[in-house]
């Protein structure tokens, strides 16, 4: 019976160690290059659409009809530029807009008001 018990042990650590090795193996590197994986690291968004590292993409996309910004960079019509608004540490919480575009936080030049 001990046996029994001593390879059941056995078994259950060498699946568990299994998995963390899938898990490890599944997961990217957290140092790889943002050039193979095609996302800006800084700005946590496809290369070829971060308004930050490409600046002529704000004069090609114009302006946002609804919003009244550039259309490259509104956070309101593409979610996915608020990581990059935060990491230029250009971001209302209290609005949840660019404190850049924030008009009850002075676009910028002072407090939530």
């Amino acid at each position: 019976m001990s046996k029994n018990i001593a390879i059941a042990i056995v078994m259950i650590l060498l699946g568990v160690s299994g998995g963390f090795a899938y898990l490890r193996m599944s997961q990217p590197s957290e140092t790889e290059d943002a050039t193979v994986t095609g996302q800006c690291a800084k700005h946590q968004i496809a290369e070829a659409q971060c308004p930050w590292c490409n600046k002529a993409l704000v004069k090609e996309m114009g302006p946002c009809p609804e919003h009244g910004v550039p259309e490259a960079l509104c956070s309101r019509c593409n979610a996915a530029l608020i990581p990059g608004f935060k990491a230029e540490a250009d971001w209302c919480a209290g609005h949840k807009v660019p404190e850049s575009q924030c008009v009850p936080c002075g676009n910028g030049s002072g407090e939530c008001k």
